[in-house]
């Protein structure tokens, strides 16, 4: 059953974030990442929030475990990351 992963965080400068989806974002799909968007906050763009859906909690962990350090640095938060792991509980 697919998880959905938030993470939201403030950058120095989104094109950061722009590089990392664009290097990571096909790995990631290699790894069983079945969608992912990327909202700026109205009226603050520099607040990020990600929504990562995933086959499963074990395929997140395995994409993040190969390229983690590179892509924080790549992204260059502010602080820390607000991240959640959510299971799919109904579906319509």
């Amino acid at each position: 059953m697919s998880v959905l992963i938030t993470m939201r965080v403030k950058v120095n400068d989104f094109e950061g974030t722009k590089k990392a989806i664009a290097k990571y974002g096909p790995i990631m799909k290699r790894y069983g990442c079945l969608e992912y968007k990327i909202y700026q906050r109205e009226n603050n763009p520099k607040e990020v929030l990600w929504l990562l859906e995933f086959e499963n909690h074990e395929s997140f962990e395995k994409s993040g475990a190969e390229f983690e350090d590179d892509f924080i640095e790549m992204v260059q938060p502010i602080g820390y990351w607000d991240d959640a792991i959510w299971n799919l509980s109904i579906e319509g």
